[in-house]
């Protein structure tokens, strides 16, 4: 479903009578940094579920070398009661992810330079132009990243609820050289039956003696038990500013 359908659709839901039982379920999001030598990456999901009211948290550890999860994660922490706060939550699922952490050394870093949160509706969801670290106005350094839904086969379990759809990420140096980063071609379990995506984050980082390292931060839109619900997927990738 293209963004502004979307977006027009969750307007009349919100339009109608009872709109809070179309609320969906969009998951916030915190970066947790990198390791010091930029191969691995963390960030935090978090939120209520639509309809149970569940509190969940999941924290991500990404291979940027291998644009994978790094094993024996992500850390998911949901307990099935409301009385469950999400302060406890988020604070279990980062006491159990701390091994990780420790044994990769991942700690506050990299720079956020794009960042696009589900409140934001004036950005473009599908293309940003940003600059990968502070050149002040330099616009000649500016990178292009457009992402492009990918229309696949439904999986079981997916049918009647609409289009289901990948994506294909492509980079763009500020030398004009484009080179896909990112391209589907069967939906994976892990997406559920995924309908729409949006960037909402690019982060950098320029470890010391080694290839700079960019996280693509992408929104997952799918329809959830009371509207349309969103969820967060990193693409990593090496880089060279030229």
């Amino acid at each position: 479903m293209p963004e502004a359908a979307r977006l027009l659709l969750a307007a009349c839901f919100l339009a109608m009578p009872g709109a809070a039982a179309w609320a969906g379920d969009y998951a916030d999001r915190t970066i947790l940094g990198f390791s010091p030598d930029g191969g691995t990456f963390a960030f935090e999901e978090f939120g209520v579920q639509d309809g149970s009211g569940f509190a969940y948290a999941n924290i991500y550890l990404i291979d940027t070398e291998r644009d994978a999860w790094v094993s024996g994660t992500p850390i998911r922490v949901m307990h099935e009661s409301e009385e469950e706060t999400l302060a406890n939550v988020r604070e279990e699922a980062r006491q159990r992810a701390m091994p990780w952490m420790t044994r990769y050394g991942v700690a506050p870093g990299g720079r956020t330079v794009v960042s696009n949160p589900s409140s934001e509706l004036s950005a473009d969801p599908y293309s940003v132009r940003f600059l990968t670290d502070l050149y002040a106005n330099m616009r000649v350094h500016a990178w292009t990243l457009s992402l492009t839904p990918v229309p696949l086969p439904e999986p079981i379990g997916c049918e009647n609820l609409g289009p289901v759809q990948g994506f294909r990420l492509v980079l763009t140096s500020p030398a004009g050289k484009a080179r896909t980063i990112h391209d589907d071609t069967a939906l994976p379990a892990s997406r559920g039956c995924a309908q729409d995506y949006a960037i909402a984050d690019v982060v950098t980082d320029f470890p010391e003696g080694r290839d700079p390292v960019m996280v693509v931060l992408v929104h997952v839109i799918s329809q959830g038990f009371e509207g349309p619900d969103r969820r967060f997927l990193a693409v990593a990738t090496g880089f060279q500013d030229d």
